[in-house]
């Protein structure tokens, strides 16, 4: 009977862990940002999903809101102010870090030597995955100097033709010549087809006890060898 009830458990365990890693698959992550800039106020918006759960952070004149979802619509709403007054305990922590020496900067250039190749496997991981559905701008700028607003508007313009995939990027940039001005608003929408294929990466990486010794002693918490 214990044996058979066993079995049970590791059966149904086998088929959730197969049921998220098919669902790590197929379903992708979205992300998206909406951002207005104007004179008298600044707001944005940027909302991470995967299938029917998800986040969303909201910023604006006095307002700084995270949003959890369910099926798009908001089930936990945090102000992100009162999260962070709330951690006393972290805050002495940050400051105890603090008061810690700073490692040679040989130490951080030998730890990204050997941590390289594996950011280098997730980076292109990430890549592959990722999807640009639309990138689009709309930005009036002026700045002190007018040569400066035409050397400005010079390289965003080549940057814009050069970027791939264009058909995905609408961007515009109008120079303003006789006062400083940043206006305008920002739209990005993309999506992670495979979230799975750059997990793997991350946990093969993870996995290896040098690498979590190189992570430890870039964040102060350790040394290799320890």
């Amino acid at each position: 009977m214990a044996a058979t009830l066993l079995f049970s458990i590791l059966v149904v365990v086998a088929v959730i862990i197969l049921a998220l890693l098919l669902a790590l698959y197929l379903v992708p992550v979205t992300v998206e940002t909406v951002a207005d800039c104007r004179r008298e106020s600044t707001r944005a918006t940027a909302t991470v999903a995967w299938g029917i759960v998800g986040a969303r952070v909201r910023i604006a004149d006095g307002v700084q809101v995270l949003d959890i979802l369910l099926v798009g619509r908001p089930v936990v709403t945090r102000d992100l102010r009162e999260i962070a007054a709330a951690e006393p305990e972290e805050e002495k922590k940050k400051k105890e870090e603090e008061r810690k020496p700073a490692q040679p900067v040989r130490e951080y250039l030998d730890a990204a030597g050997d941590l390289w190749p594996h950011l280098q496997r997730i980076l292109a991981a990430f890549v592959r995955s990722l999807c640009l559905e639309t990138l689009r701008g709309d930005f009036t700028l002026g700045l002190k100097s007018p040569a400066a607003t035409g050397v400005v508007y010079g390289y965003c313009t080549a940057v814009r033709y050069a970027l791939w995939p264009a058909e995905a990027i609408d961007f515009v940039m109008t120079p303003v010549f006789d006062r400083e001005v940043f206006e305008g608003t920002l739209t990005l929408k993309m999506r992670i087809r495979r979230p799975l294929l750059i997990l793997i990466p991350v946990v093969r990486a993870l996995l290896q006890k040098q690498v979590r010794q190189r992570l430890r002693q870039v964040s102060g918490r350790g040394a290799p060898g320890a």
